[in-house]
């Protein structure tokens, strides 16, 4: 994994503009619906911080989280009315979010997963379920097709999440009924998302290790 942070420091500019270049609205169409109207809001991987400034300028209380120091830096930079707390943290450990102390009403990885080894994937799920609010949501982008550049990526799958979502008491929901082309044109690459809600208050017992 530290060879992609070192590639999205690298190439912080251009990727930060790639990234900015298509609206949110675009890229998350198939579940804005599911966005709180108040509340806490936790983006993991928030690169060029889009989505960050977009779930602040709905209201939201956000924390972005971005390990990579040059994109992060980058997305410093923008200002928004309603501010996001950036931390320079990762998956699976998150400690410096669970520093916080803070439970949240959304938890979005977009365009995160694949970067995710799949022997860590069962951690990041534990350790993110214990993080949600009652009726919380965890929102997962999945990335399929080759990778062409330095990134290392591993293949995902709708069903491996729906599997940790049963082990850890989760609603499982596959949000995009079909898959979607990729909004930056790389041909053979596209995307679905699914959701994980917690229903109840039964994760404060978890281990986060």
């Amino acid at each position: 994994m530290s060879s992609n942070i070192e590639y999205y420091s690298t190439h912080a500019e251009k990727l930060a503009n790639q990234y900015n270049s298509v609206a949110f609205e675009k890229v998350h169409r198939d579940w804005l619906g599911e966005i709180p109207e108040k509340g806490f809001a936790l983006d993991v991987g928030a690169g060029s911080g889009r989505d960050a400034r977009y779930l602040a300028a709905k209201g939201l209380s956000v924390v972005a989280v971005e390990p990579a120091d040059g994109i992060r830096e980058k997305a410093q930079q923008y200002t928004v009315s309603q501010p996001v707390y950036w931390l320079n943290d990762k998956l699976p450990e998150l400690s410096q979010v669970f520093s916080l102390q803070t439970k949240f009403d959304l938890i979005l990885l977009s365009a995160v997963w694949m970067h995710i080894p799949p022997s860590n994937r069962e951690r990041c799920i534990r350790k993110l379920s214990a993080l949600l609010k009652t009726n919380g949501k965890i929102v997962i982008s999945l990335r399929h097709g080759a990778c062409t550049d330095e990134r290392t990526m591993s293949p995902v799958s709708a069903d491996e999440i729906a599997n940790f979502a049963d082990k850890f008491g989760l609603s499982f929901k596959l949000v995009s009924e079909q898959n979607n082309a990729d909004e930056l044109g790389r041909k053979n690459v596209y995307w679905q998302t699914v959701t994980l809600t917690s229903p109840n208050d039964s994760f404060g017992h978890l281990k986060c290790n």
